[in-house]
């Protein structure tokens, strides 16, 4: 299993995380989606799909938006939520 030194405390991450997560930021960047949208497409299961939204919002690359009662996330791009 190969694995990225990313300088931080902590376990690095090995690439097949560092691939899912980056698989997951595209789909938000091509449309604002849940949890259980980002789980369906991916066949991942949510717990996964919450724990690579974190990582995503703590890089700053992604946040929350909460629409018609739910929960989506989107680009951090300053653009104002959908």
């Amino acid at each position: 299993m190969d694995v990225i030194r990313t300088g931080k405390p902590g376990r690095p991450r090995s690439t097949n995380i560092i691939e899912r997560d980056e698989t997951i930021y595209q789909l938000i960047k091509t449309n604002p989606r849940s949890r259980s949208i980002l789980a369906e497409l991916t066949g991942h299961d949510r717990p996964t799909i919450a724990l690579a939204c974190q990582r995503l919002k703590a890089a700053g690359r992604i946040r929350a938006c909460y629409v018609g009662g739910r929960t989506v996330w989107t680009v951090n791009d300053g653009t104002p939520c959908p």
